[in-house]
């Protein structure tokens, strides 16, 4: 409780983590890239970067991005990498020696407690149906997945969380 909480990267897995950071009950601020993301952040009530951060979240996996966190990161911060690196995570050495940084890296699905976060995610959407709504910004039939792929790749289109719906059985 108390710290600050940065998050870099502005796509699905970002906006969810900052989101799961505030069903913890902290104030998060997110940096987008696009102005769509920036919309998407102030939906769910994030603000914008501004200063120093106990904890920063990687969401977006590139080697300048990981900078940026380190950047962010107060003396003796924790920067959480949520991102997936092709090869070696780049680690800026200097900058994370002379601020004593601490390195987590977080994927895919656990258990804590004896509780699988997929049920805590559950609950936490369907408690606030304005996440699935501020990420969601396009839905196609299965018929027109290929459509959805482009869109989905092409983050100037507006995209942030692209489904594909499937088609009605009956």
């Amino acid at each position: 409780p108390g710290e600050r909480l940065l998050v870099l990267g502005s796509g699905p897995i970002g906006l969810l983590a900052a989101a799961a950071a505030q069903a913890a009950g902290h104030d998060v601020d997110v940096a987008a890239r696009h102005p769509h993301q920036q919309r998407a952040a102030e939906e769910l009530n994030c603000g914008e970067p501004d200063g120093e951060y106990d904890v920063v979240i990687d969401a977006a996996g590139s080697e300048s991005s990981l900078r940026s966190a380190a950047a962010a990161a107060r003396r003796g911060g924790r920067v959480v990498s949520t991102g997936v690196y092709q090869g070696n995570a780049p680690i800026p050495g200097i900058l994370s020696l002379t601020k004593e940084l601490t390195f987590v890296h977080s994927i895919a699905y656990g258990r804590h407690a004896g509780v699988r976060e997929v049920a805590e995610v559950a609950r936490m959407l369907a408690t606030r149906p304005e996440i699935p709504a501020a990420l969601i910004t396009h839905r196609f039939p299965i018929d027109a997945a290929a459509e959805a792929f482009r869109v989905a790749a092409d983050r100037t289109s507006g995209a942030i969380k692209v489904v594909i719906e499937p088609t009605d059985p009956r």
